[in-house]
C-alpha cells in the first residue's frame, strides 16, 4: 500500500454549480496517478457520477482508472454526511482527502481531518479553512487569511489545468479567422446564441469562424444546433479531449470566468471575459486588474452588456500588436503544470 497511497475525492458536477469541479479534480487525479497513487471519486449522486464518467477517456474506462463512489447525499449539506465520510475513511488506508465544494464547511474538514489528511481546493475564502493543505489559485490571495490550515499553496502557480496544456505551442496570426466562445456548462442566459447573433451580423466578423463549446447540460443545445444548421461559420464542439489543441487553433477567445481562463492564458488566446454568477466575479476581475484578460462585465447587471463585449473583442479583432502583447503576457503568467505541483503537495509526507 505504501507504494499505491489511496487518494479519495470528494466532489460534484450537476446544471446548477456546473462541471468545473468535476474537471479541475480529473486533473488532478491524472497528476496523481502519474506520481503512482490510487484515486477514487466519492460524489453526492448518479447525476454527478454521469458526468464525471462521461470526461473519462476511453483507457480509463477500459482501465478503471478512477472508480466513483455515489454517497447518496444532496450535494447543498455536505454536513450531513459526515457520519457516512468517516466510516469511509475510517475503513481504508486513506493519505488523503481532497474536497472541492462550495459546500464545505469548517465543521465537515475539521472532523474529517482527524481522521487523514485533508486538502481544500478554495475559491471563495467564505471561511478560514481548517485543512491539512489549502489550495487556493486565484491572483493575489492574502495566505494570511488562512490561520487554521496547516499548509497553504496560493497562486495561479497552482492552477489545476490538464496535463494538454502544459507547453501547447501557438502561433498568433495577424488576421483573426477563428474565435472561441465558451459560455460555461449551461449558459443559463443564452449567452453563446445573442453573441452570435450579433457577430454574424457583423461586416467586422464576416470572415471569421465561430467555434462553441456546448454539451448535454447546455440549456439552449438545440437552438444552437439550428443556428449551426443556417451559418455554416458557426461550429459547435461538444466533449472535446483535446481543449488545448482547440484553443490553439483560434486567434481570439470570449469566455466565462473559471478555469477556462486559465486554460486560455496557458495556450496564449488573446481573450475578453464575461460573469454570470457571483462565484466568477473575483476571479474575472483579477485577471482585468492584471491586464491579462479583459472584463466585459456581468451579464445579470450591465444593460449595454453585448455591446460592451462586441466592442472588446472587435478592438483586439483590429489590432494585432495588442493581441500579441495580451498572448505573451498570459503565457508568462500560467504555464499549465499546476495539476502537477498539487499532486505532489497531496502525495508529501
Amino acid at each position: 500500500m505504501e507504494s499505491h497511497p489511496l487518494v479519495y475525492i470528494r466532489t460534484d458536477g450537476n446544471e446548477t454549480i456546473a462541471t468545473g469541479h468535476l474537471m479541475r479534480c480529473l486533473s488532478i487525479a491524472r497528476a496523481l496517478k502519474k506520481r503512482g497513487a490510487a484515486v477514487a471519486f466519492l460524489v453526492s449522486d448518479d447525476t454527478s457520477a454521469s458526468i464525471l464518467q462521461k470526461m473519462y477517456s476511453p483507457d480509463e474506462i477500459a482501465d478503471h482508472s478512477f472508480p466513483i463512489l455515489e454517497l447518496r447525499t444532496d450535494y447543498r449539506s455536505l454536513d450531513r454526511e459526515i457520519q457516512t465520510m468517516q466510516g469511509i475513511l475510517s475503513s481504508h488506508n486513506v493519505a488523503c482527502l481532497l474536497v472541492d465544494s462550495y459546500f464545505a464547511t469548517p465543521e465537515y474538514l475539521d472532523i474529517l481531518r482527524q481522521i487523514c489528511k485533508v486538502a481544500y481546493l478554495d475559491d471563495l475564502q467564505a471561511f478560514d479553512c481548517p485543512a491539512s493543505l489549502v489550495i487556493n489559485y486565484d491572483f493575489c490571495v492574502d495566505e494570511s487569511f488562512y490561520t487554521k490550515a496547516d499548509c497553504v499553496l496560493t497562486g495561479c502557480a497552482y492552477t489545476p489545468l490538464r496535463e494538454q496544456f502544459a507547453d501547447q505551442p501557438y502561433h498568433l496570426w495577424e488576421q483573426v479567422k477563428d474565435l472561441f466562445l465558451s459560455t460555461g456548462g449551461t449558459d443559463p442566459f443564452h449567452i453563446a446564441g445573442s453573441m452570435l447573433k450579433r457577430l454574424c451580423a457583423s461586416d467586422d466578423w464576416k470572415d471569421v469562424s465561430f467555434h462553441v463549446l456546448t454539451g448535454p447540460m447546455h440549456v439552449h443545445r438545440a437552438e444552437l444546433a439550428v443556428m449551426a444548421g443556417k451559418d455554416s461559420r458557426i461550429v459547435l464542439h461538444e466533449q472535446v479531449s483535446d481543449m488545448a489543441a482547440l484553443m490553439s487553433t483560434c486567434d481570439l477567445a470570449f469566455s466565462a470566468g473559471g478555469t477556462t481562463l486559465y486554460e486560455l492564458c496557458a495556450v496564449g488566446v488573446p481573450s475578453v471575459s464575461f460573469s454570470m454568477a457571483d462565484n466568477q466575479l473575483p476571479g474575472v476581475k483579477a485577471f482585468d486588474d492584471a491586464n491579462l484578460i479583459p472584463w466585459a462585465g456581468d451579464i445579470r447587471d450591465n444593460e449595454i452588456f453585448y455591446d460592451d463585449a462586441v466592442e472588446k473583442l472587435t478592438a483586439l479583432l483590429k489590432n494585432p500588436d495588442a493581441r500579441k502583447k495580451q498572448s505573451d503576457r498570459m503565457r508568462m503568467a500560467i504555464d499549465g503544470a499546476g495539476a502537477r505541483r498539487i499532486a505532489d503537495a497531496i502525495l508529501a509526507k
